[in-house]
């Protein structure tokens, strides 16, 4: 659904300004992957799309999409900041960002500064790209 909002918006765009139009070529890709990743969900239905762009081949036996691991990593992640174990607030932070920055990151949250105040940070349980959880009293 994503990536065919992101094709809504690029047909938009190009009906505003047609200079910034996407490629021929590589609309006609998207839509082929497009297709073929609906197929196991909606073989029916896929069948007929690909029939409807041209394609004389099996759709059965088209090669799937290529993925790219390099492409798919996020630069931000947000992480959960638990205090005493309760969800008090979230971060963004850089992908590889480091227990400091993100301790740094979740300290400056107003919830969090809120359930943290007056108290003493005993513990800081942090699980890289996944959790922070600091333990007061």
């Amino acid at each position: 659904m994503e990536l065919l909002n992101e094709l809504y918006a690029a047909e938009e765009a190009a009906a505003q300004n047609p200079a910034a139009a996407v490629p021929l070529p590589l609309l006609a890709e998207v839509q082929r992957s497009l297709v073929l990743l609906l197929a196991p969900f909606a073989p029916y239905l896929a069948h007929e799309l690909w029939e409807t762009l041209g394609e004389g081949s099996n759709l059965l036996r088209a090669d799937w999409p290529k993925y790219d691991p390099a492409l798919a990593k996020e630069d931000e992640i947000e992480i959960p900041v638990q205090v005493n174990g309760k969800l008090r607030g979230k971060v963004v932070v850089p992908a590889d960002a480091g227990e400091d920055l993100v301790v740094q990151r979740a300290l400056a949250d107003a919830k969090v500064k809120a359930a943290s105040a007056g108290k003493q940070i005993l513990k800081k349980i942090f699980v890289p790209g996944k959790l922070l959880n600091l333990v007061v009293r």
